[in-house]
């Protein structure tokens, strides 16, 4: 049931562009209004499907939940995915419904081209960016909190990270 409200509220948010899906995780049984949904809205850059990707090169020992997420999100680990997931719980409980919270995330690029290229995608799609030296960043956004959306929003970033051949170091959750 979990898969596909999931799902179903990443079709929901139609915020797919190219192979890059954006994923609006709705854990429970309302959804979210058009309104909502356009305001919260993540675009990345199209991308190529990759011809190898993390997941190839693990073992299918995952939950189906992360093997789902895993297809979304082709960038990322299952590892990553499950740890995440794993979180949305606390996430849920630390930001209530409707928490105006910032979330600021940092990624390391090999060349400063990449590391421009990341922050350039982060502002054209509302994240303030600041450039920490010559090859890291840290994109930011303030977002209005629902069950689920703090876990989009690391999956989205992450995999754009991801998928520009950089390190997703992390994030940070204000109030």
């Amino acid at each position: 049931m979990f898969i596909k409200r999931f799902i179903g509220a990443a079709l929901a948010a139609g915020a797919a562009i190219g192979a890059a899906a954006v994923v609006k995780l709705l854990l429970n049984d309302e959804t979210a209004s058009n309104e909502e949904e356009e305001e919260n809205e993540v675009r990345f850059i199209s991308i190529e499907e990759p011809t190898e990707t993390p997941q190839d090169k693990e073992a299918p020992k995952a939950s189906p939940e992360v093997l789902e997420i895993a297809e979304l999100y082709p960038y990322l680990t299952h590892e990553f995915i499950a740890e995440q997931l794993g979180r949305n719980g606390v996430f849920n409980e630390q930001y209530p419904e409707d928490s105006l919270v910032t979330i600021t995330h940092k990624a390391k690029f090999d060349t400063e081209e990449l590391r421009k290229d990341f922050t350039k995608i982060g502002e054209d799609n509302g994240y303030t960016a600041a450039v920490l030296n010559e090859n890291e960043a840290t994109i930011s956004r303030k977002m209005f909190t629902e069950n689920g959306s703090i876990l989009s929003d690391i999956y989205n970033v992450a995999n754009q990270v991801a998928c520009l051949k950089g390190v997703y170091e992390g994030y940070n959750i204000e109030l």
